[in-house]
């Protein structure tokens, strides 16, 4: 399955892009996905252990299977004050 992941901020300015595409063969999980953004993308290797996805705009655990057409955006840690 390809999964398109919209990347803002940081993640965006290290990719050097405003969203990736990945294919994932097997069960299409976050965990799944999170380990081919490291390899597809090195760029966000520093952020990926730190950062949450989100799916349909609610933050998902990595178990959670993607679906074809599913939203999903890559968020970073987030800090302010």
């Amino acid at each position: 399955m390809r999964i398109e992941v919209l990347l803002f901020g940081p993640e965006r300015d290290a990719a050097g892009v405003d969203r990736v595409r990945v294919e994932i063969d097997g069960e299409p999980t976050c965990a799944a996905l999170r380990a081919a953004l490291g390899t597809g993308t090195p760029a966000l290797l520093p952020v990926l252990r730190s950062a949450r996805f989100a799916v349909n705009g609610r933050f998902a655990d990595d178990a959670h299977r993607i679906g074809a057409g599913d939203e999903v955006a890559l968020i970073g840690m987030v800090s302010g004050g």
